[in-house]
């Protein structure tokens, strides 16, 4: 585990080793989903567990978990993927496999406070772009968070997905972020 920043009471840390601890604060929103009556069918622990399990089965793909520790617990998350990710991505196309990242399961605790972009414009795109990554590939169902990646990015696709029971259609958005 490397020390990124630390900042106030906050931690910014990278792990090249998974570890199933980070997925803490997805595991929180999807409770607050339920507790306060914004359950979608969709449920982004399950969902970013069952990523995690695909792509460390996966000898092509390599994943650094970037962390926010807030009192050593973990307040964000951020899974970045390289490799063989063409494989990964079906809804475009991936022009510069060795130079592209897929960023996979952004997630933060405290929101609305500006952490979310300052974690991503100050430590998360410097540290790839130093080492010479070019571009960084997103999808997202959650509109709330479309607008966050137009300003960093440039849609390049939608989709549309069926929710875990198919009670809801989900519609997502692909963005693509030069570096």
């Amino acid at each position: 585990m490397e020390v990124l920043l630390e900042k106030e009471n906050y931690t910014f840390i990278l792990d090249k080793q998974f570890d199933y601890k980070y997925l803490a604060p997805i595991g929180r929103y999807v409770q607050w989903k339920l507790e306060h009556q914004h359950w979608d069918d969709y449920n982004e622990l399950y969902h970013a567990t069952r990523l995690v399990e695909n792509l460390l089965r996966n000898p092509e793909v390599w994943i650094d978990s970037h962390a926010i520790l807030k009192n050593n617990a973990p307040a964000g998350v951020i899974l970045m993927v390289g490799g063989k990710i063409k494989k990964l991505e079906d809804k475009y196309p991936i022009i510069n496999e060795d130079q592209s990242l897929l960023l996979k399961y952004f997630h933060i605790q405290d929101k609305g406070q500006g952490l979310g972009s300052f974690w991503l414009n100050s430590i998360i795109l410097p540290y790839y772009r130093a080492l010479e990554f070019k571009e960084i590939y997103v999808n997202s169902s959650h509109p709330h968070s479309f607008g966050f990646y137009r300003r960093i990015g440039s849609l390049i696709n939608t989709y549309q997905q069926p929710s875990d029971n198919n009670r809801y259609t989900r519609e997502g958005s692909c963005f693509k972020v030069n570096l």
